[in-house]
């Protein structure tokens, strides 16, 4: 249990975690595999994390667009171009959700906000098909609203996914096919509220675990103690 002070002085609990925050990608990680999360984020065994050439390319992508750079390569710079961009690109937003439990803090990068209006989009790369459905499904978007609603008490009243289609050549090269699709995503409060939900739940299955956590003895920690 970790206790904190408030402005007024009074002690608020956090939910012990073994990162500061939570974020999106660390709730679909404990989602789709607690076991990977463990030895992520308990065990901080980095060969548990993987990148392929496709996450690569999206990575790739992504710093090209928080730069405001050119990428060099004509037809991902061109994809680039049509993409809809906000005012506020890849910057942290935290916030802080408030349970019976105690508090979670939040934080996430949205690919782009619109800080008047607060709508916000996120932009995918990649060579699975995307569809209205999975968009309307993803996760993701659904936590980045709730996000923007624990903030700003509002529900944005547009979410968006772009996708760049993605092929790989004959030199196995992630290239863009030069299509761009977008996705308009309708987020409701029912939305919010099973996000809230889900992002408590998980925070105390996390809490837990981590709380009854021994770290692995390895040969040297052994030989130290």
């Amino acid at each position: 249990m970790v206790d904190q002070i408030d402005n007024m002085g009074r002690k608020k609990r956090l939910i012990e975690l073994p990162t500061s925050c939570l974020s999106y990608s660390q709730v679909s990680l404990w989602l789709s595999s607690p076991t990977r999360y463990k030895k992520i984020f308990f065990d901080q065994d980095e060969g548990a994390r993987f990148m392929n050439d496709a996450m690569r390319y999206g990575s790739w992508v992504a710093d090209a667009m928080e730069n405001d750079e050119e990428t060099g390569d004509l037809m991902t710079d061109m994809a680039i171009a049509q993409l809809v961009k906000y005012d506020v690109r890849d910057e942290e937003m935290e916030a802080v959700l408030h349970t019976k439990d105690g508090d979670i803090k939040i934080l996430s990068h949205p690919d782009t906000f619109d800080s008047k209006t607060k709508a916000l989009r996120e932009y995918k790369t990649g060579m699975v098909k995307w569809t209205q459905k999975k968009a309307d499904n993803w996760f993701q978007l659904k936590f980045y609203a709730m996000l923007v609603f624990i903030k700003y008490n509002v529900v944005p009243p547009s979410c968006f996914l772009d996708w760049i289609e993605t092929f790989k050549d004959d030199d196995g090269e992630i290239k863009p096919t030069g299509n761009v699709f977008t996705f308009k995503v309708n987020i409701t409060m029912g939305d919010i509220i099973n996000t809230l939900a889900t992002v408590s739940r998980v925070a105390k299955e996390i809490e837990a675990e981590w709380l009854v956590y021994e770290k692995p003895v390895t040969p040297f920690t052994k030989w130290i103690q």
